[in-house]
């Protein structure tokens, strides 16, 4: 029986398993199967309502790729939940830390904020130097303040995080997005770090989504001007550049010449949030020209969503799905009507019909009574594309109450009919055989034999009975 138990136990560590990776991904269900009607310069995409929690749209995203300066929100992550007092944290740049940019084999992929050896920052002057250009020096400060002087210390901690969240398909090897093949991550796993950084570290996206900020200037020698100003890098925000889009926010873009430009941006307009999230888009057109694909690609999809999407009831609560019918019931309230315990609405594109929606109804083919409003019993799925969208409970409208009369003949025609019935009549029957079977056993090995009474003699030979004493 060992092996038995074995594969139970094989079974069950399966089961957990696959429920804790659907736990851990974010909601790329049916509804991602909605497609815009252009094409996306982008290798991977994904369009996330950061209202209904939901993806709506989804292209390669779980293809690994590398984040180029994307990573930069991670690094802001890890600093704000290890540094409690961002904006009195005063750091002085070694300008040792710079070393690692001098001989690196791209260096037009650099971003530089002009921090020099020897200025002193908050951290939190430091984060916005990050988040908004990209400053290549400022995340390496900031990694080896929170590392307490190891970079690669704090690059561990990055990759923990990423594991804590569930970025299975992520390895960092630097804060600042410096190109490495073995920097790797998916536009799902940024995905689920932006949900996190959403939920836990509110800080971050205020930063991310500033369009300019001034930092104080400690070190008039190395800033002669006595100012100094980053602006977001994504121009997307910038009312005076072509590519200014109404309602973007920030939040981080990425350049690497290998490679290609990676962008994350959120926007909100007429009460709706989406986040779009695009990586790997060509630098250079066919004619070798530089492109902003990323950011036609962002604009595109947010179009589509603003004026495509919209709330729709899918499920209503009000809608009678199915009736049962109810055996024992009193008077002539012999069935119930289902209705779904609770509504769907959600963001659905006016290019596609409602009612492709699949449902399948699970009910009994009756029920007995008494049936109380609100009772489960059976329910809906909702499904579109082969995926679920939902599942929902179907309960009872009404009470109906049992008739006593029809409950007892019922249950007199059940017994009847029952398997206890038979069971009992074939073990009548057995128990009667067995009974006359020993009987007549008995009767063939002891058979009656007339016995005389002590002290009386029949006497034959006279008619009659003559009884003497002797």
């Amino acid at each position: 029986m060992r092996w038995i138990n074995s594969l139970k136990n094989t079974a069950v560590l399966l089961i957990c398993c696959v429920t804790a990776l659907h736990i851990c991904l974010p909601g790329l269900r049916a509804s991602a199967m909605f497609t815009p009607t252009f094409d996306l310069q982008s290798k991977a995409a994904i369009l996330y309502s950061t209202d209904t929690k939901e993806v709506l749209y989804a292209k390669n995203p779980d293809e690994k790729m590398m984040p180029g300066a994307l990573v930069n929100l991670m690094t802001a992550l890890i600093c704000v939940e290890n540094n409690q007092d961002l904006a009195g944290t005063q750091v002085t740049v070694k300008g040792s830390l710079f070393d690692a940019f001098v001989d690196y084999s791209y260096p037009s992929d650099l971003r530089y904020g002009e921090i020099y050896r020897g200025d002193v920052f908050t951290l939190e002057e430091l984060l916005y130097a990050m988040l908004l250009t990209s400053s290549c020096e400022a995340s390496v400060v900031i990694a080896d303040e929170i590392g307490h002087g190891s970079v690669p210390g704090f690059v561990a901690m990055m990759n923990l995080k990423a594991e804590e969240i569930g970025m299975k398909n992520t390895h960092f090897t630097n804060p600042d997005g410096r190109y490495n093949e073995n920097q790797v991550t998916t536009a799902e796993d940024m995905l689920l770090m932006m949900q996190y950084i959403q939920e836990h570290a509110s800080k971050v996206l205020e930063i991310a989504r500033t369009s300019s900020y001034s930092p104080q200037i400690r070190t008039q020698e190395n800033h002669q001007s006595g100012t100094l100003t980053w602006s977001h890098a994504n121009i997307m925000m910038d009312e005076e550049s072509r590519f200014y889009y109404k309602g973007a926010a920030g939040l981080k873009t990425a350049t690497l010449q290998e490679y290609g430009r990676n962008i994350m941006v959120d926007a909100a307009r007429d009460g709706h949030h989406y986040l779009v999230i695009l990586m790997q888009s060509p630098i250079y057109n066919e004619n070798k020209e530089n492109t902003y694909y990323h950011l036609q690609d962002a604009a595109a999809v947010l179009d589509w969503a603003f004026g495509h999407f919209n709330y729709e009831e899918i499920l209503s609560l009000n809608e009678e799905i199915a009736e049962i019918p109810v055996e024992n019931a009193k008077n002539e309230n012999n069935y119930v009507i289902l209705k779904p315990r609770e509504e769907l609405v959600m963001l659905w594109p006016d290019t596609v019909d409602r009612s492709v929606v699949q449902r399948i109804v699970v009910k009994e083919d009756s029920v007995k009574a008494p049936v109380q409003k609100g009772q489960v019993l059976g329910s809906i799925e909702l499904r579109f594309g082969g995926e679920t969208l939902k599942k929902v409970d179907l309960i009872a409208t009404s009470d109906v109450e049992q008739s006593f009369v029809r409950f007892n003949l019922s249950a007199a025609r059940e017994f009847r009919h029952s398997k206890w019935m038979k069971t009992a009549l074939i073990l009548s029957i057995v128990l009667t055989a067995l009974y006359l079977g020993v009987c007549i056993y008995f009767t063939r090995i002891y058979p009656k034999r007339t016995k005389p009474i002590r002290g009386l003699v029949r006497d034959k030979r006279k008619k009659g009975t003559r009884i003497r004493r002797d």
